[in-house]
């Protein structure tokens, strides 16, 4: 690497599989979400950049936006002058995301990729434009995140580079709206994701026919191929 590939690296900001599912509902989410840090890091592995993984087990604060900007504090205090941030909920984030935005903030430009629910699934940031008690103030989680971000950076005068926007998944109504656009994302994470559709499905299904139905009583005949067993 050149001197300055050195000075910028990627965080993955993430929380381990086991973590995720006491925060987002999906069927089989641990298994789901091992596969998406599996794409994350396959993502990151591949930039040649220096590469920090803060799960739950690194993160410090008492909040998001705490913990988000304390682990940007600790990587830029290692002599970094640039880091780009990811999550590992965005399954469509592809190599040319990623590219891009090294390209960007390596020329000096903050980037931002939005994601579909108005928040984002990338932040380039430079540690000259890092103000960690503004960090704070954001309305991190929150639909209004990334118009924020991108309105706090025009108005210091750093117009950021703008990724596509993509869908991010938080919970199984994601699901639908994900596997329409499912063009980039490995065919493993489709597989799996179609799965778990079905199964949401039946689950609703019975649902509805639990309430219209006194007699009903769910999974009853398990010898249907709608009562498959999901693959672990």
């Amino acid at each position: 690497m050149t001197p300055e590939q050195t000075r910028t690296a990627i965080l993955l900001f993430a929380r381990t599989p086991q973590a995720e599912i006491q925060h987002k509902w999906l069927p089989k989410g641990e298994l789901l979400y091992e596969q998406f840090n599996e794409h994350s890091q396959n993502l990151i592995s591949r930039s040649g950049r220096s590469f920090f993984h803060f799960s739950e087990k690194d993160q410090q604060g008492e909040n998001f936006g705490e913990k988000f900007a304390n682990a940007f504090q600790r990587i830029f205090d290692l002599g970094f002058d640039r880091i780009i941030s990811i999550g590992n909920d965005s399954p469509h984030l592809t190599n040319l995301e990623i590219r891009t935005a090294i390209q960007s903030l390596e020329a000096g430009n903050q980037v931002l990729g939005p994601s579909r629910d108005g928040g984002i699934y990338l932040l380039g940031l430079l540690s000259s434009e890092f103000d960690k008690e503004r960090f704070l103030e954001f309305s991190w989680g929150r639909r209004c995140l990334y118009t924020e971000l991108k309105e706090y950076f025009e108005i210091n005068n750093k117009t950021p580079h703008i990724l596509p926007a993509i869908i991010d998944v938080d919970n199984s109504s994601d699901i639908p709206l994900l596997l329409r656009f499912s063009k980039f994302i490995p065919i493993g994470i489709i597989q799996f994701l179609q799965t778990q559709l079905n199964r949401v499905k039946i689950l609703d299904i019975e649902v509805v026919l639990a309430e219209i139905t006194p007699f009903y009583t769910p999974n009853s005949n398990k010898g249907s191929p709608a009562y498959l067993p999901i693959p672990a």
